[in-house]
């Protein structure tokens, strides 16, 4: 291993451990990250609000939110869920937690890891994921989702997506990442994802689920200009995972090649994004 891919290298097991690395970017994953687009909200209040297929005498929760983060999705859904529905939010950072109590929504709150969840069985109805089951799709942790969920429960997953084919400068940030993923050495993306990010490869193989509903629409996206982008970027677990001295060299070089790009506004570049929903029925 070279000296600059020790100084970038992070944890080997991204699924397990990935999540805790945004605990040092708080402030900056709250202020930079997306949302998500009123449809992709409308979506997933519509699955949660079904007729229930199913009943369970244990049931505890109508919704469990599993890495819920700063609240990004839970500040859209929760305040639209009717009275009477109970609504779990959880995230494997406490750190995170805090931020999501500082909103007052009208949910529980939990630091819970998505591979030891502290409920009885079949106690959930709905599981809700936000642009978070990649770190957790692996088999203990399906697993133990599945076992919580009532039978026929739902697992419903929203993420958006960054599109980098539209313009030369948004290639450059996609043809960067792939050399930080060759210089951490592991792509959590080329493990979980197939070629065209839309869907999980875990997920299709899984036992314990039925895939009943995938849509792809508009994502709301993120202000446009320079620095936003960078500081988007900034919140991205590829570049997280570098040590500082080499985050911020990638940083330097990626702003300086692509202001070259003829007609480029650094004041009007922004990264057009899309919203992947997925419906996973539990078996």
């Amino acid at each position: 291993m070279s000296d600059q891919q020790e100084q970038a290298s992070g944890p080997h097991n991204l699924t397990k451990d990935g999540p805790m690395v945004f605990v040092k970017h708080l402030t900056e994953y709250e202020k930079y990250r997306p949302g998500y687009s009123e449809k992709g909200v409308e979506m997933v209040l519509e699955e949660i609000m079904l007729p229930k297929e199913t009943s369970s005498s244990s049931l505890k929760y109508e919704i469990l939110e599993l890495g819920a983060g700063s609240g990004k999705l839970t500040e859209l859904v929760a305040p639209k869920i009717p009275p009477g529905y109970r609504y779990r939010a959880t995230d494997i950072s406490g750190d995170f937690i805090e931020i999501l109590k500082s909103k007052s929504l009208p949910v529980e709150t939990a630091t819970v890891n998505a591979s030891n969840i502290p409920l009885p069985d079949n106690s959930v109805q709905n599981i809700l994921c936000a642009s978070c089951l990649h770190w957790f799709c692996d088999d203990e942790s399906l697993k133990e989702i599945h076992r919580v969920l009532v039978p026929g429960g739902k697992l419903i997953s929203l993420s958006y997506y960054e599109q980098f084919f539209d313009e030369p400068w948004l290639i450059e940030i996609y043809n960067q990442w792939a050399e930080t993923r060759e210089l951490l050495g592991h792509s959590l993306l080329t493990d979980v994802y197939s070629s065209n990010f839309v869907e999980l490869k875990p997920m299709d193989a899984c036992s314990f689920f039925t895939a009943v509903r995938r849509e792809c629409i508009p994502g709301k996206g993120i202000p446009p200009g320079l620095d936003f982008v960078l500081n988007y970027l900034n919140t991205i677990s590829l570049y997280v995972y570098l040590s500082d001295d080499v985050r911020e060299a990638f940083f330097s070089r990626l702003k300086q090649k692509v202001v070259t790009y003829p007609g480029v506004n650094p004041e009007n570049m922004t990264i057009p994004f899309v919203d992947h929903f997925d419906v996973f029925l539990a078996k």
